[in-house]
């Protein structure tokens, strides 16, 4: 029986199996080469699903510390254009009560589909609590920031959620600040935070 050469780096390293063993050997690998694909596929879609809000389309708050940790780092070299804004949808209690908490749930994938229409490509646009959003806006100036917010408030305030039970009109508060180098990320979540309140109070 003819025995076949088996080569690695182009090196012959043994010559001690027949052709059908051989034949056996690359079926063998084909099938382990098949399930290492599968397997990372499978490990990537875990990770997507990691990052993910479980309600809305947005990623979860673990991404979003993530995210915001890492240009924090890179503050210095970007020159302090990110900006933090948070977002705190109005009344959503209100809409639980009256209308249950589907329609609170509508809401929040309504407000977070109008949010994500005013996004561009990278940035991270998240849910990080229960009627709170949050977004990383990368290569944008306070005052571009602003006009951004105030497109996204009406945006968001420019058509009522429509129910079974009657419309809901919708609304939100926002909160801007602005990455610099030798903040930490509670200190600009604070920040943000507090503007959005300055926001509810003037509005």
């Amino acid at each position: 029986m003819k025995q076949t050469p088996i080569l690695v780096d182009d090196n012959v390293v043994a010559t001690s199996l027949t052709e059908a063993e051989l034949a056996t050997l690359r079926v063998e690998i084909t099938r382990l080469q098949r399930e290492n694909r599968a397997l990372s596929i499978a490990l990537a879609e875990m990770e997507r699903v990691a990052q993910r809000d479980m309600l809305t389309p947005l990623f979860n708050r673990r991404y979003f510390l993530s995210a915001l940790h890492q240009r924090l780092a890179n503050a210095d070299r970007d020159g302090g254009r990110t900006a933090l804004i948070y977002v705190d949808v109005d009344g959503l209690k209100r809409i639980n009560d009256s209308h249950g908490h589907g329609a609170g749930d509508l809401a929040l994938i309504e407000v977070a589909a109008r949010l994500m229409e005013s996004a561009r490509r990278g940035d991270v646009v998240a849910r990080i609590g229960g009627d709170e959003f949050g977004m990383l806006i990368d290569n944008i100036g306070a005052g571009e920031a602003r006009a951004l917010i105030r497109h996204m408030r009406a945006a968001i305030v420019s058509e009522p959620l429509e129910l079974d039970e009657g419309d809901v009109q919708l609304s939100a508060a926002f909160g801007l600040t602005m990455l610099e180098a030798g903040r930490t990320a509670e200190d600009v979540i604070g920040s943000a935070d507090a503007d959005m309140y300055r926001s509810k109070r003037d509005h």
